[in-house]
């Protein structure tokens, strides 16, 4: 049977953020990875281990390189990912307080539009007033000039006209007593207009001086409302890139995704090539016993790192790290290795047509080739490849199909008991 032999547990340090250098390094090196996974010689390897010649073990070694370098360039752009976003969260924040900061800005400065037109409109109402008043004043003064000049130039003969015509001392001193009061009253008059003019100049005086304040703020705000628009556009441009940065990881990611199908299609190829009968008992046990709770069913979901619905090809199963995954059922190991996205990973052949797989492991405890008895140890759980927290990925293929794992009405399903 083909086989792939257990890929290396070191870490390596991760590389710098991603851009389209690295995309296309990474794609050109996805690619490799798929036409060497092409060219193994099915035939050869079918042989057991101890039987494989020098070249089929080389290119099972060159093979395991490829995919432990696609998962870490898989964890290279997810980091980058995770950054983008962090970025793109941050720069969204700060784009909603600007647009909000904007958008009070122009309700204050409205609002002083708003006065400043009232504080237009009194000083108009008070100018045409003061006119007015102006007018009035300039005719009482006219009047009080007018009969004083009188008094000035008829002299003694006015105060005779009034006692001629006077009937009595009396009637005299009453007339007397009235062209006095006549003449004050002018003048009196003159005085109240000139003190109306007066006041209303001073409300003119204090709208026009409260109108400049007005301005002045307005304009103080409409220097800040523009510096606002000038930092959301500068932090739209950001986002926008950040978006640009995004969908060119999400496009590797959709290569790397494309190692799911060809995993699919490796189990296939060996099943058929080299078809056996049922190793198993005919009933899958529960890979993480006391751990039933599903973080993550079987089906299309939205990926909580790719933020986009995808394909979920398995069940997740929380656990802390370590804890001991058993083998479903009784099976031959026909990968334990790092396989791209889903970390560390162990395949059993379970015969016709079979199989089952543990993901994102922490550790592999079988080696290639074992035969696995049901219950046994295969790893322990982890968070390798693209993973959010330990859980344990498992999934149930037949004739390199995935199923629901969950699915009772299917041959082959476990059951969380």
């Amino acid at each position: 049977m083909q086989y792939f032999t257990k890929g290396k547990n070191e870490r390596q340090p991760l590389g710098q953020p991603i851009g389209h250098l690295l995309a296309r390094r990474f794609l050109s090196l996805l690619l490799v990875c798929f036409m060497g996974l092409a060219l193994l010689p099915l035939q050869s390897l079918a042989a057991e281990p101890k039987e494989m010649s020098q070249e089929d073990k080389d290119a099972i070694v060159r093979a395991e390189q490829q995919m432990a370098d696609v998962a870490k360039r898989e964890a290279e752009v997810v980091k980058e990912q995770r950054e983008i976003a962090a970025q793109q969260k941050t720069i969204t924040g700060e784009m909603k307080r600007t647009s909000n900061q904007i958008a009070d800005l122009e309700n204050e400065i409205n609002d002083l539009n708003k006065q400043i037109k009232e504080k237009e409109q009194d000083i108009e109402v008070l100018t045409e007033s003061i006119e007015v008043k102006t007018a009035e004043v300039g005719q009482r003064n006219e009047y009080l000039d007018q009969r004083l000049n009188q008094i000035y130039v008829d002299g003694d003969l006015s105060l005779l006209d009034v006692l001629f015509e006077s009937t009595s001392l009396t009637d005299f001193l009453t007339r007397y007593d009235l062209m006095e009061k006549v003449v004050e009253n002018d003048a009196s008059l003159l005085t109240a207009l000139r003190q109306a003019k007066a006041e209303l100049e001073e409300q003119k005086q204090a709208l026009e001086t409260a109108k400049i304040a007005l301005e002045e703020r307005k304009s103080v705000l409409d220097l800040k409302n523009s510096e606002l628009k000038q930092q959301w556009a500068k932090q739209n441009k950001m986002s926008q890139d950040l978006a640009a940065d995004m969908a060119m990881s999400e496009a590797a990611l959709d290569e790397l995704n494309d190692l799911s199908k060809k995993l699919e299609k490796f189990v296939a190829e060996i099943q058929a090539k080299y078809p056996s009968e049922y190793l198993g008992s005919g009933t899958m046990g529960w890979p993480l016993p006391g751990r039933t709770r599903i973080s993550s069913p079987y089906g299309m979901r939205f990926h909580p790192i790719h933020k986009k619905n995808k394909m979920h090809t398995g069940i997740d199963i929380p656990a802390p790290s370590g804890t001991p995954i058993l083998a479903a059922d009784t099976g031959t190991v026909i990968m334990a290795t790092t396989y791209g996205g889903f970390g560390k990973t162990v395949i059993l052949d379970h015969g016709a047509g079979v199989a089952t797989q543990y993901s994102h492991m922490v550790s592999i405890g079988v080696s290639l080739g074992q035969t696995v008895a049901k219950g046994e140890t295969v790893g322990g759980v982890g968070t390798t490849g693209t993973s959010t927290g330990n859980h344990l990925h498992f999934q149930i293929m037949i004739n390199g199909k995935t199923v629901d794992p969950l699915d009772k009405n299917g041959k082959y399903f476990v059951s969380p008991k």
